[in-house]
Parts: structure tokens; C-alpha cells; sequence
């Protein structure tokens, strides 16, 4: 009799496994978390090539409209000689003047208020080892050096273009990509740059962190953060999503929680999963980087709880569309799907669904209206459920590997008075109540 049971129970399961279950979405408006202030762009042309400007990035700043952009700053000219470009000189640069004016043309022609200067590099004279490419030193009695062309480029770009830095960083110090700073030279940076800076009437801080990675951010926040007397200068708590695909939501979900004990926004000033991708040919034409992308984006969103994002890159570099501008990859119409429904504004709920492999993020947008993504990671259809979303589905778009923008393309069915989204296989789908 009990074999009879075990073969009865074994047939059901096989009879049923092959069809899915709906799946249940649950928002709740009353659990707000943070609300969006800019998606962005990183503009950082001027560390790979001789200007600043490009047609990519002229694209995407008119059809984004980042309200917050982060741009490179070269300090080092490895054609040229230290002496120069050394302090004030480096006005001269055309490459420096290059930056300066493309910054003022994203002010003037296309709104953006709100500057990140990060620096990757500084000339060999003002390293400790200034024969390698990466974990390069700043010889702690060349900070002032370093300050004075800091200083210099802000007031220039103050006073004669027209454009406040508001934050600035050592791009991904924590790791070394190609400066290293610890903790407690950080500090030791910090104190004297923000003080030279407020005396120059510059408002400028600094971004809090700025690593190269989600996991240990927490950990090189919270060292920065030992002197209480650099508080004042710093910005919002900041990381770059590199190699953060395989991590537990848990380290993002560290980020939200430990920025909320310090009441700091957070922010994202590199997005992106992997930072060697560019060693793939043609990896970020394609749709598995596309799709990728998506998921790191909403991870970034949904569990990091961040305010403000910058996409890498929104030039051609890691481009989103060729260099002609004429042809759109399948991240540009990933990256629109952010930009148009999920941007300045919007207010993020909590939200849950009852599979992991379907990813929801859920919030009302800055015209008043409920904005449903989700990602559905099956290899197979999938019905959502959805509940606690009031109003009609006004829009929908689906991107998906054989289709990059399908609008109207998420079919909604009513069952037994619950709206039920059905979703493509492997796809990334906005709707609009």
C-alpha cells in the first residue's frame, strides 16, 4: 500500500512539473523606500581619448536628460612632461579645455545640474611607484600638488564656464584599478582637500566610498569614516556594481542599511557587472550583456535602495549604441526602460513575488501613475499575479533577445477579479497603471 501511494505521488509530480505556477506579486505602498533623484551617466571620454565630447554622449544626454553626470579629470599627460601641465597650467591642456567646455554644454544645452569629477590618474612625479599601471601611491607630501590642480580646474570651471563640481572622487581607490588610497590616507586627503576647498569658496565634498565593488563597501565606508572631523565633506555613501552578479542580495541590502544609520543617500556611480567585459569582442552588442545588465540594475535598485545611478558608460565606451549613434544595442533599450519609467522622481515600494527567478521592482512615478518591472528569469512563459497595484494598464514594453522594444507586448488577463500579467521567457517588462 505505502509503494502505491509513493507511485501515486511520484505521478502527480511528474504529470504537473512541466507547468508553472502563477506567480504572486505583492506591493505595498504604504513601505516606501527611497525615491529616485537622477538616473545618469558616466561622460568619462576624457581619460581615453584627446576630447571629451563625442556623438554618443551627445546622444544619450538628449534623449536621457541626466539630471547628474560623472566625468573624468586626467592629471596625468604621459606625452607630455610634468612641469607642463603642473598646477595652474593645466588650464592649458586642450584636452583639460575640452572637459571644461563639455561640461558647460551639458549645463547650458542639456540640463544637467549636478557634477561628479572623478580622477583615475596623476603624473608619475607625485607617485611613489610610478613604474606600474595599477595600486599607484600619491607620496603623501604631494597632496597639496595634487590639490592645486584640483583646485585650479573647479575654480575654472566656476568662475569661467559657468559649472560648480559638486562631488569628487579617486575612482575605486579602495582596490588600486590604478591609484590606491587606504582608509586612513583617504582621510588624511579628505582633511586637507576640504578645507583648501571651503577657503577657495568651493562647495565641493566628496563622495563617501566610491569603491570598486558592492561587497566591502561597507567595510571602507565605515574606516574612511574614523575621523569625525572629515564628516563635513563627505557626499553620499557611493560604489561601483562590478562583479557583483554572484553575491547574496543581503551585501546590497548592508549598503541601504548602514547609509540610513548615517542618514546619506546612496548612490551608484558606476553601473555595470563586469568591469573586464570589454576584452569580449562584441560582448556589449549583445543581448546576454543587455540582459545582465538589467538584473544588476535592478538588484542595484531594489536591494541597495539607491537615489542616484551612473550608467557605464553613456559614451563609446562600453557603448550602448555604435559610434554613429545609428545603430541601438539591446543595453540602450535595456537602459530605456529605466530612464523612461523608473527616473526623477519616482517612488519606490516594497514589493515581493513568491519566485525568485522573477524579479519585481514596483513605485509611482513623478506624474502620478504606478510603474510595475519585472524580470522574468525562466527559460518559459510565466503569469504574475498582481496585487496592491490599483488602476488600468496604460503602457507596457517588453524587451526581450528577439525583440528590443515590444510595445503593448505584456498580455493582461483577469482572473477571478486579480490582474494577471503574462510574460515572455528571459524577458524585462515596465508597465504602466
Amino acid at each position: 500500500m505505502k509503494k502505491s501511494i509513493l507511485t501515486l505521488i511520484l505521478s502527480f509530480t511528474l504529470v504537473f512539473s512541466g507547468f508553472s505556477q502563477t506567480v504572486k506579486l505583492q506591493v505595498y505602498p504604504e513601505i516606501l523606500k527611497q525615491k529616485i533623484v537622477s538616473i545618469g551617466g558616466n561622460y568619462c571620454n576624457a581619460n581615453y581619448t584627446n576630447s571629451a565630447w563625442d556623438a554618443v554622449g551627445e546622444a544619450t544626454l538628449r534623449e536621457f536628460r541626466p539630471g547628474y553626470v560623472r566625468v573624468a579629470l586626467p592629471l596625468q599627460f604621459q606625452q607630455l612632461k610634468y612641469e607642463e601641465y603642473k598646477g595652474e597650467k593645466l588650464l592649458q591642456n586642450p584636452t583639460i579645455v575640452s572637459l571644461l567646455e563639455a561640461m558647460k554644454r551639458m549645463k547650458t544645452e542639456f540640463g544637467v545640474y549636478n557634477f561628479t569629477v572623478s580622477v583615475w590618474r596623476v603624473a608619475n612625479e607625485l607617485v611613489e611607484n610610478p613604474e606600474k599601471d595599477s595600486q599607484r601611491r600619491i607620496k603623501h607630501d604631494k597632496y597639496n600638488e595634487v590639490i592645486d590642480m584640483l583646485e585650479a580646474f573647479f575654480l575654472e570651471a566656476k568662475n569661467k564656464y559657468g559649472v560648480e563640481v559638486d562631488y569628487f572622487s579617486f575612482n575605486e581607490s579602495d582596490g588600486g584599478w590604478q591609484m590606491i588610497m587606504s582608509p586612513t590616507e583617504t582621510i588624511a586627503f579628505f582633511k586637507l582637500a576640504g578645507d583648501r576647498f571651503r577657503k577657495a569658496g568651493l562647495k565641493t565634498k566628496f563622495l563617501w566610498a566610491d569603491v570598486a565593488q558592492t561587497r566591502g563597501t561597507v567595510e571602507f565606508a565605515t574606516m574612511t569614516a574614523a575621523d569625525s572631523t572629515i564628516w563635513k565633506y563627505l557626499g553620499p555613501l557611493c560604489f561601483h556594481s562590478w562583479w557583483s552578479e554572484n553575491i547574496p542580495d543581503s551585501e546590497f541590502e548592508r549598503i541601504a542599511s548602514y547609509a540610513k544609520a548615517w542618514n546619506k543617500p546612496v548612490w551608484c556611480s558606476e553601473l555595470g557587472f563586469d568591469a573586464m567585459a570589454w576584452k569580449v569582442r562584441g560582448m556589449d552588442k549583445s543581448w546576454d550583456y543587455a540582459f545582465r545588465f538589467a538584473k544588476i540594475s535592478h538588484r542595484m535598485m531594489k536591494y541597495a535602495e539607491v537615489e542616484v545611478s551612473m550608467y557605464w558608460t553613456w559614451q563609446n565606451n562600453y557603448p550602448i549604441m555604435s559610434s554613429d549613434t545609428k545603430t541601438k544595442y539591446p543595453s540602450y533599450y535595456v537602459t530605456r526602460h529605466y530612464t523612461d519609467f523608473l527616473n526623477s522622481g519616482t517612488q519606490i515600494f516594497h514589493s515581493t513575488t513568491s519566485d525568485p527567478e522573477i524579479l519585481a521592482i514596483c513605485g509611482i512615478n513623478s506624474q502620478g501613475k504606478n510603474v510595475v518591472q519585472i524580470i522574468n528569469l525562466k527559460n518559459e512563459k510565466v503569469s504574475v499575479e498582481m496585487n496592491g497595484i490599483n488602476g488600468v494598464l496604460s503602457k507596457s514594453v517588453t524587451t526581450t533577445e528577439s525583440g528590443n522594444w515590444q510595445e503593448d507586448g505584456v498580455q493582461i488577463k483577469t482572473n477571478n477579479g486579480k490582474t494577471v500579467a503574462e510574460l515572455q521567457p528571459l524577458s524585462l517588462n515596465t508597465l504602466v497603471f
